[in-house]
Parts: structure tokens; C-alpha cells; sequence
């Protein structure tokens, strides 16, 4: 499993630096520029490092970290298709006159 993204929302993160101290792999670091609360949220220092433990991501008490792996796109493709699917389907109904 290969880490393609490590994301870290501007408007979730509180700066508490809980997801630095989870990190066994020292993949990120306290940053030193601040998100419009004025603290200063984490950066991914070392991304080729992370081995996708999600530690940061369960440590996080508000949810601001998401790391995206090579299967997690994977899913999100297979789900996107059975989106499109259903809305294909959606679209046949209206336009033979089925209501819901």
C-alpha cells in the first residue's frame, strides 16, 4: 500500500499537535504558518516515510486528517462508478415517466 496524500484541513485542525506526537515515523511537524483560528497546524514533513498507520488520523480528536492510499482511490473510483450508475438509472426513470 503506497501513501499518495496526506491531508490536513486548514479550517478542522486546532493546533494541538496530538497527530505530531502519534507519528512513529516522524512524518509530521509542528508548521509555522497559522489557519484563520491564528495556531499553527501541522505539515507533512516526510511523506515517502509514512507506512499509512493512520495513527495520526485516529489520534486527531477533530477528524482534520485524512491520509489517501493507492487502494483508498481505488474505492473511491468503484464508488464514483456506481454513482454514475444510479444516476443513469435515475435518468432512464424520468424519462419514461416513473415516480419515486
Amino acid at each position: 500500500m503506497k501513501v499518495i496524500e496526506i491531508r490536513i484541513s486548514q479550517d478542522l485542525c486546532k493546533g494541538c499537535l496530538l497527530c505530531v506526537w502519534a507519528c512513529p515515523y516522524n512524518v509530521l511537524e509542528a508548521g509555522k504558518e497559522r489557519n484563520y483560528r491564528g495556531v499553527e497546524v501541522p505539515v507533512v514533513a516526510k511523506l515517502e516515510e509514512c507506512k499509512a498507520c493512520r495513527l495520526c488520523e485516529y489520534r486527531c480528536p477533530d477528524f482534520a486528517i485524512q491520509v489517501i492510499t493507492d487502494k483508498d482511490i481505488e474505492k473511491l473510483r468503484e464508488a464514483e462508478q456506481v454513482e454514475l450508475r444510479w444516476q443513469k438509472r435515475v435518468e432512464l426513470a424520468e424519462e419514461v415517466g416513473v415516480s419515486e
